[in-house]
């Protein structure tokens, strides 16, 4: 169904992938993953015809209908039962041409030829199923509740992508390319997807960091692991790439030897072109053509720099592998061992509503030093509400205290593109030494190229594993996660979910995660429905 050449791109001088094949038919079942910033989405775009590559090109079989799902912004004009509707593809402009001509018909007009053929194409495009299809994905992707005349101005951001991803899966595909399709979904949806795609015969490419989907849903991992051009291929899912990941590391690991002269030679070759970039710098001061050869003498530094971070970045995951113990230690600033008896967060009569509807009614909630909440319920239930009424929003009723201190990790973090520095901002939220700053970030896969980045030029992953580092190393003692996988890639999920199995305070977690809420733990478990918490 598609089939992509010899692919290569390019950002700020530093190659994302080069040499890219890919041949994608009927019934297979690809994920893609790889670190934040490696150019998963790039690659997405290019193969979508969203983009063109640097080099090479992607061709798409005749005839072949592919379907695309991104985290984008649909018009905001558009109500929700048109834009379910164009999922439709060319049902949807037959059924209402079908409409008018019954009407036509009711009223007496002369249109009983034309109103034969439609009704014909209609029988031929199964447009009886069409209500079926349209009620279902509502109903699975939690959209019932939408109004059709509602315009997705209206609606949030959530469900906007949810609204997005249903419409593409209504258009009858033959080929799906998904990047990041269970975010903002709840653990019913992510399975009622998983269970859908299990049922589809075509061609499957989708870029995830939930680790139960992509064992659920592939049968082969392609990596953009940051430091090869080419993609990585692994056989099975999640599981089993992550242990022939390992085994492949180990074997390199075992040939020391040549590693070593690899990395001499690249060292070597590294600094022969920061050389050779930073005195064409110097003795090009004037005459025809010195600031183009200056822009250019500094991209191959820049690139020297990229390529002498990339081999770093290669040296010191062979090593962790071999040497775990050799990782940044995940120290945290301000180490505090949890009182069980002490009550952190107590509630009164709580009460909160929104958009007319009660999501919780009279809640009595006691919150104990060490507890590790998981907080489940379907999208709209109200969870986010509760946990931003427990980190100071104004209730509708009743009465919240919390002694000990609470800090709310959000779903998104927009307010946070700003020019202040990584460093300047953690050292802001976490009152410690510049060293000791620099020691703890550097735990949190920040070296010292991107402390002083300013907090605009961060992807959102990386905004998200700052925060994250921020709030377990703050004097807060009751954390607040909603969320918190979003935008991660595999690498800051190993390290965050390390760093929360540290902390000795209070964590409450909404996560549809199934891998993550395991690995961090849980000792209670509340259930958001119908307006009441239930401790389960």
């Amino acid at each position: 169904m598609l089939k992509a050449i010899s692919l290569s791109h390019h950002y700020s001088g530093d190659t994302l992938f080069a040499g890219v094949d890919l041949v994608l038919g009927a019934g297979d079942r690809f994920g893609l993953v790889g670190p934040n910033g490696a150019g998963k989405s790039t690659l997405l775009r290019i193969l979508t015809g969203r983009l063109k590559p640097a080099s090479g090109h992607v061709r798409l079989a005749p005839g072949t209908r592919l379907g695309w799902f991104a985290q984008q912004v649909p018009d905001p004009d558009a109500t929700v039962g048109r834009f379910l509707a164009a999922g439709l593809g060319e049902l949807d402009p037959v059924r209402t041409r079908l409409t008018e001509l019954e009407q036509a018909l009711a009223r007496g007009e002369d249109v009983l030829t034309e109103y034969g053929r439609v009704q014909d194409r209609w029988t031929a495009l199964h447009g009886w199923t069409a209500e079926n299809r349209l009620a279902e994905v509502r109903e699975r992707l939690d959209l019932a509740h939408l109004p059709d005349e509602a315009l997705l101005r209206e609606v949030s951001g959530g469900e906007q992508a949810r609204l997005t991803l249903a419409q593409v899966l209504l258009d009858t595909p033959d080929l799906l390319i998904l990047d990041e399709p269970t975010n903002h979904l709840d653990a019913e949806g992510i399975a009622w997807l998983g269970d859908w795609l299990a049922g589809f015969s075509g061609g499957l490419l989708v870029v995830s960091h939930d680790r139960a989907f992509l064992d659920r849903t592939v049968t082969r991992v392609l990596e953009l692991d940051g430091i090869h051009d080419e993609l990585q291929t692994y056989e099975g899912g999640y599981t089993a790439y992550r242990e022939e990941k390992a085994r492949r590391w180990h074997r390199l690991l075992l040939d020391y030897e040549a590693q070593e002269k690899d990395r001499t030679r690249w060292e070597a070759d590294i600094a022969r072109t920061r050389e050779q970039a930073a005195g064409v710098e110097q003795t090009v001061r004037s005459g025809p053509g010195a600031d183009k050869i200056r822009r250019y003498a500094k991209k191959v530094a820049k690139k020297a720099k990229a390529r002498e971070r990339r081999l770093r970045r290669q040296m010191e995951s062979l090593r962790w592998l071999d040497q775990p113990q050799t990782r940044p230690v995940l120290a945290l600033a301000f180490p505090q061992e949890a009182t069980p008896d002490e009550v952190v967060v107590r509630t009164s009569g709580l009460t909160l509503c929104r958009a007319g509807r009660t999501l919780l009614d009279g809640a009595d909630l006691t919150v104990y030093g060490g507890d590790r909440i998981l907080l489940t319920g379907v999208n709209g239930a109200g969870k986010t509400t509760l946990l931003r009424a427990l980190a100071g929003d104004e209730p509708t009723g009743g009465a919240i205290e919390a002694p000990a201190g609470v800090s709310l990790l959000p779903q998104t973090h927009d307010d946070l593109r700003r020019p202040t520095t990584v460093l300047d901002f953690f050292r802001s939220r976490v009152p410690v030494y510049a060293e000791d700053a620099e020691q703890l970030l550097d735990g949190y896969l920040f070296d010292a190229d991107q402390w002083d980045a300013p907090l605009r030029t961060l992807s959102a992953g990386e905004l998200r594993r700052l925060l994250l580092a921020v709030m377990v190393n703050s004097q807060a003692r009751v954390l607040l996660l909603d969320e918190p996988t979003n935008y991660l890639d595999f690498d800051s999920l190993d390290v965050i979910e390390a760093a929360l199995r540290e902390f000795r305070g209070t964590l409450i977690t909404v996560t549809h995660d199934a891998y993550f809420a395991a690995a961090v733990g849980h000792t209670r478990h509340w259930h958001l429905a119908g307006g009441k918490l239930l401790e389960q």
